[in-house]
């Protein structure tokens, strides 16, 4: 699977929609940072870890992709926020200092399978501090039964994106195409495939638990839906 390599060009513009002010009205409710050494852990082109940066005493944005790492390091800089970025697989979590808060967003622990969920749990677990917090999200079952059939498209002024997804078993395939104007006016086609894996509530509660976390509360799309009828499950798990 490439790690969003090429599609990082255009990753921001696709995520648009997804809930990062949610994810940031979330974890000001729920920890004061300015008081708090915090990491995200796969966290993309930096949408989230600039404006926790801004927020919290330290922070520490990692993700598998040198391309991702890159585009996020230009938003601080551009953003003039002070973030360490970590080049490195979640399942070999390092982190230079223990924090006091991990978030991962946006589907990040669906790009694992459930048997790599205990090893990374439990250096998430490492990498907290005696009272710390774990925050991350899953797909919930009202999304998973529209990726097993679906297609989207968009179009922006400079990109178009086609996204096909199937789901076999437990196991969602995304096809992405993207068409992306350059300087001269012709198009840069960029394929990817992507391979995400559905996990239920239940098993990731019970793999939280085996890795010495106490799960505080499981929200359905931040608390506006029932959970069964989710697109989102939010995990909120302490040490």
């Amino acid at each position: 699977m490439k790690t969003y390599d090429e599609f990082a060009s255009v990753y921001d513009v696709f995520m648009a929609d997804a809930p990062y002010d949610e994810w940031m009205d979330l974890i000001l409710s729920h920890w004061p940072l300015a008081a708090r050494d915090v990491a995200d852990a796969g966290c993309g082109t930096g949408i989230l870890t600039v404006p926790l940066s801004a927020s919290a005493r330290t922070c520490i944005g990692v993700d598998a992709s040198e391309t991702m790492l890159a585009k996020a390091q230009e938003r601080a800089l551009e953003m003039r926020s002070h973030v360490t970025f970590l080049c490195q697989d979640l399942r070999e979590l390092r982190l230079p200092h223990a924090v006091d808060l991990v978030v991962s967003t946006c589907d990040v622990m669906n790009y694992l399978p459930l048997s790599d969920l205990p090893r990374v749990f439990a250096g998430i677990r490492k990498s907290l501090k005696p009272t710390g917090a774990f925050a991350f999200d899953i797909i919930g079952p009202r999304r998973v039964a529209a990726l097993a059939q679906g297609y989207w498209h968009q179009i922006e002024d400079d990109a178009v994106l086609l996204h096909e997804t199937r789901v076999v078993e437990r196991v969602i395939e995304h096809e992405v195409h993207a068409f992306v104007r350059l300087d001269d006016g012709l198009y840069e086609r960029i394929e990817e495939e992507h391979r995400q894996y559905y996990h239920e509530e239940a098993e990731v509660a019970r793999v939280l638990r085996d890795c010495g976390f106490q799960v505080d509360s499981v929200l359905a799309d931040f608390a506006r839906e029932r959970t069964g009828e989710a697109d989102r499950l939010v995990f909120i798990a302490r040490v």
